[in-house]
C-alpha cells in the first residue's frame, strides 16, 4: 500500500516535468493521438459499410428494404465500436510505443541527471520491446480477466469482487506496459521485466489507474486520453522506479525494500 500511495503522489512530479522540460513531447503525442482517433472512426465506418453491403448482396429479401439496411449497418457499427473499446488500449500501446519509449528515456535523464546520448538502435530496440510487451500483456490480461468473469458466473456471490478485480487487472497492465521501458534500459528480458513488475504491484497500479481512467470513456479514449494518460503514466513510472532511488542516493541513505 505504501508504494501505491507514493506512486499516486509521483503523478504530481511527473506533470510538473511534462509542463516544464518535457512539454515538447506533447506535439508528437497530439499528432499520433489525432491520427489514431481519426483512423479508428474511419475504420469503423468503412468496415460497417463494407460488411453491410456484403450481407445485403447475399440477402435478397433485404435489398429493397432501406430501413433494414440502415439498421444492419448501425448494428454492425455498434458491434465494431464495442470491439474497438476493448482493443483501443493495445492499439495505443503499440502505435504510440516508440514515442513513449523516447519520453521514458528523456524523463530518466531529467529525474536522475544522467544524460545518455541518443541511439537509434537503442530507441528501436525499446520500441520493439514495447510492442512485444503490449502483446504479451494482452494475453496475460485477457487470461486473468476471463478467469475473473468465469468465477463470477459460476459463483455469482463473488461478482462484486470479480468485477473490480478484472478492472484492476486492466489498470495493472497499463502500468506494466510503461514500466517495461525502464526494465529494457536495465537490460532485463521480457519475462524478467514482467517478473520485476509483478514484484511491485503497488507501483504498477499507481501508474496504471490514472491511465486507465483516461481511457475509460470513449470520448476521452479517442481524443486526449492516449496523449494525457500515456505521457503521464510513462513519466510517473520513471519517477516511481528511478526518482526515489536517485534522491536516496544523493542523500547517502539506503533505499528501502519494495513493498506493495
Amino acid at each position: 500500500m505504501g508504494n501505491f500511495l507514493r506512486t499516486l503522489r509521483d503523478h504530481r512530479v511527473a506533470w510538473k516535468l511534462l509542463q516544464g522540460p518535457l512539454q515538447r513531447w506533447f506535439v508528437p503525442a497530439a499528432m499520433l493521438t489525432l491520427v489514431l482517433g481519426a483512423a479508428g472512426w474511419y475504420g469503423i465506418s468503412w468496415l460497417a459499410e463494407r460488411t453491410t453491403a456484403w450481407l445485403v448482396d447475399r440477402s435478397s429479401w433485404a435489398k429493397e428494404e432501406v430501413w433494414l439496411q440502415v439498421g444492419v449497418e448501425w448494428s454492425i457499427w455498434l458491434a465494431l465500436l464495442v470491439v474497438k473499446l476493448k482493443v483501443t488500449k493495445y492499439l495505443v500501446l503499440v502505435v504510440m510505443g516508440p514515442l513513449f519509449a523516447a519520453v521514458s528515456e528523456a524523463a530518466e535523464a531529467q529525474i536522475t541527471g544522467t544524460t545518455v546520448d541518443f541511439s537509434w538502435v537503442r530507441w528501436w530496440r525499446e520500441s520493439l520491446r514495447g510492442m512485444r510487451s503490449a502483446l504479451v500483456l494482452l494475453v496475460v490480461e485477457w487470461t486473468l480477466t476471463l478467469a475473473c468473469w468465469f468465477v463470477g458466473l459460476v459463483v455469482p456471490i463473488t461478482s462484486p469482487v470479480m468485477v473490480p478485480l478484472a478492472w484492476a487487472i486492466g489498470a495493472w497492465a497499463y502500468g506494466a506496459s510503461v514500466m517495461d521501458y525502464v526494465w529494457e534500459r536495465d537490460g532485463k528480458g521480457a519475462f524478467a521485466g514482467l517478473r520485476a513488475t509483478a514484484a511491485r504491484p503497488g507501483i504498477a497500479l499507481g501508474v496504471g489507474i490514472p491511465f486507465s481512467l483516461w481511457m475509460a470513456l470513449p470520448l476521452l479514449a479517442w481524443t486526449v486520453g492516449p496523449m494525457m494518460g500515456g505521457l503521464g503514466a510513462t513519466v510517473t513510472a520513471v519517477q516511481a522506479l528511478r526518482g526515489h532511488a536517485s534522491s536516496s542516493s544523493a542523500r547517502g541513505t539506503r533505499v528501502p525494500p519494495e513493498t506493495v
